[in-house]
């Protein structure tokens, strides 16, 4: 009866100055055009927000609570072009995590997918990577999925959709992998595409591969550059010391990893994943839209 009497005495007193007691506050609604899931998918070089090649099969029809969004950079790589391959992924990075923090201060309650292919998977895979290790003002848990096709950093770390692979990227792979965003990343990579399936001992193409990574150096990402330079050294003197250094990078091997890469090219392989089979039955591009579907 005391607690009661107290109870009812407090009540009393909050109503006669006037003060409004609330149980629980109702969630704010969403600001009106927010959509729940936003995809960011940056194309491949050579391609544009106007022709963004396969990325334009996977985002079509992906539901009315999911908006599109193509990133648009240079998508060039060589010097005689706008930027070389450094400075152009440099910028598909910045202008994915500019776009994803103008949606999410607009739409705070609006989750961020990634999606790229080729260099543009390189660069979303990046943005994923920051965000993940938690070197982004943007929080893993703000990112619902990531699908990365032909990966140039792929890693043995990361979820592969498709057959098993025994080599990595070209670009080798990212020092923080995606930290806390790994659950809900995943690649997509053609076992003869050499882009994102160099074998360990193509220590020529590794060194291409690094050297387009590094074209335009980023202060943030000097630490990668001497973990996959150190990487390859390292690898290239546990096979037989500095005079396997000497073999590795010869004419004769070079010949014939340019032979192999030539045939690479020839193949069509990088381009085939319309009709690469990741589960029987099922494509690259299938997959991955399904997946970019069912985020929301």
């Amino acid at each position: 009866m005391r607690l009661r009497a107290l109870v009812a005495g407090v009540v009393a007193f909050l109503v006669a100055i006037g003060t409004t007691v609330s149980l629980g506050a109702p969630a704010a609604a969403a600001p009106a055009g927010c959509p729940k899931i936003y995809v960011l998918a940056v194309p491949g070089t050579w391609a544009n927000g106007v022709s963004p090649g396969i990325l334009g099969e996977i985002t079509s029809g992906l539901g009315a609570e999911t908006r599109v969004q193509f990133v648009g950079y240079d998508a060039t790589a060589f010097p005689w072009e706008k930027a070389i391959y450094g400075k152009s992924k440099a910028q598909a990075v910045a202008n994915t995590k500019g776009l994803a923090l103008t949606m999410l201060r607009k739409c705070p309650g609006t989750k961020i997918a990634l999606t790229g292919y080729s260099q543009g998977a390189d660069a979303a895979g990046d943005v994923a990577s920051e965000i993940g290790s938690g070197r982004a003002e943007i929080r893993p848990g703000q990112v619902a999925g990531v699908v990365l096709i032909s990966d140039p950093r792929r890693s043995k770390r990361d979820n592969l959709i498709g057959p098993p692979l025994g080599g990595e990227g070209s670009g080798g792979p990212r020092l923080d992998g995606m930290g806390w965003v790994l659950p809900r990343a995943f690649t997509i990579c053609e076992p003869a595409d050499l882009y994102c399936n160099v074998p360990r001992d193509y220590f020529i193409t590794r060194i291409v591969g690094y050297l387009a990574e590094t074209s335009d150096p980023t202060p943030s990402q000097i630490g990668q550059y001497q973990a996959e330079a150190g990487a390859i050294v390292a690898e290239l003197l546990t096979l037989g010391g500095p005079g396997q250094i000497v073999e590795e990078l010869s004419n004769r091997r070079a010949r014939e990893q340019i032979t192999e890469f030539n045939r690479f090219l020839q193949s069509g392989s990088h381009g085939n994943y319309a009709a690469f089979q990741v589960r029987p039955g099922v494509t690259a591009v299938q997959w991955a839209h399904r997946y970019l579907a069912g985020l929301a």
